[in-house]
């Protein structure tokens, strides 16, 4: 029911935005910020949380001290690159962006393989691919904001020449990888086995039609992090280690301290001069998260995967 009621609102911000009232680039950029703050930090907040949830499951010894070491040098690490290798670190965040959002969106099925592995790359490459280089012209000029943006423009003239042949490569690796997986594995037991095809028929549809940042509002807001915040709260509330309340209570103090430290580098760097400066901050900030955070949440699903196999 969440995952019909996310799409459907999907579907009336595309009603709204064509036909009622065109939602300007201003108040794209309030929804975004909004939703990022009320939302996308909470959904990576829990990393901490998750992380001793998935180590006591392990009974293994937790220390919050090198949890956050490993995880804070795995963030500079991904920042270093991004900064001094600006193209090859780009395309680790497409890379690593579409393993997340694949798992956390086909965290049912059995992808520990590496078939397995490929069906969630594929899939998560297919929605990047769509939301990303269909609206290029914005993606190109936001990248332009930067020096490395603006030494590599023949690269990024060639992907806004090619980008439908890499939409329509990114559809065929996916249903391709999709028939094989299917063909190699007994999906028996896996609930809804052919509706997430449906749902990606859907969010596909709403990000060719939303503009860029709308678009990447919905479902890196909307969809992504709403459903993994429900799916950090069922793991973190199933045996009863943590209850809702304190959950909420210490993700929003996470939340607050991770806004906090936004705000400050954001206003120290002059970063908060223009709408677009705080939408390139925040998503690069986005990238420099994704190293570490798609590795916590890579061990709850495999946790989950294990409980559900278990219990079965």
């Amino acid at each position: 029911m969440l995952k019909i009621s996310l799409l459907l609102s999907g579907c009336i911000l595309i009603l709204f935005h064509h036909y009622l009232f065109t939602v300007g680039t201003d108040i794209q950029f309030v929804i975004f910020l909004c939703g990022i703050l009320l939302l996308g930090v909470p959904h990576g907040a829990a990393d901490l949380l998750v992380a001793t949830q998935t180590a006591g499951h392990s009974k293994k010894h937790f220390s919050k001290f090198r949890f956050l070491a490993v995880y804070i040098s795995r963030l500079l690490l991904f920042a270093f690159t991004l900064w001094l290798f600006p193209v090859i670190g780009t395309f680790l965040f497409i890379f690593f962006a579409a393993y997340h959002f694949g798992e956390t969106d086909l965290y049912q099925f059995k992808t520990h393989t590496w078939l397995g592995k490929l069906f969630v790359i594929a899939y998560g490459l297919l929605i990047l691919a769509v939301m990303l280089l269909h609206h290029f012209e914005d993606v190109k000029s936001f990248l332009q904001m930067f020096q490395a943006g603006r030494e590599n423009m023949v690269l990024l003239n060639w992907l806004d020449i090619h980008r439908y042949i890499i939409i329509s490569v990114s559809g065929m690796l996916f249903f391709t990888t999709t028939f094989i997986y299917f063909l190699k594995n007994n999906t028996t037991g896996v609930k809804d086995t052919g509706a997430f095809l449906v749902r990606l028929a859907i969010i596909l549809f709403i990000l060719f039609n939303l503009p860029m940042l709308l678009g990447f509002t919905f479902y890196f807001v909307v969809w992504h992090s709403v459903l993994s915040l429900n799916n950090i709260l069922i793991y973190l509330h199933k045996d009863k280690t943590y209850d809702i309340k304190s959950i909420g209570k210490q993700i929003g103090l996470y939340s607050l301290l991770a806004i906090g430290g936004i705000c400050a580098y954001g206003l120290t760097s002059f970063m908060l001069i223009s709408s677009n400066a705080v939408v390139g901050y925040l998503i690069l900030g986005l990238a420099v998260l994704t190293a570490p955070h798609m590795q916590i949440m890579h061990d709850m699903y495999n946790n989950f995967r294990q409980i559900k196999a278990a219990e079965n």
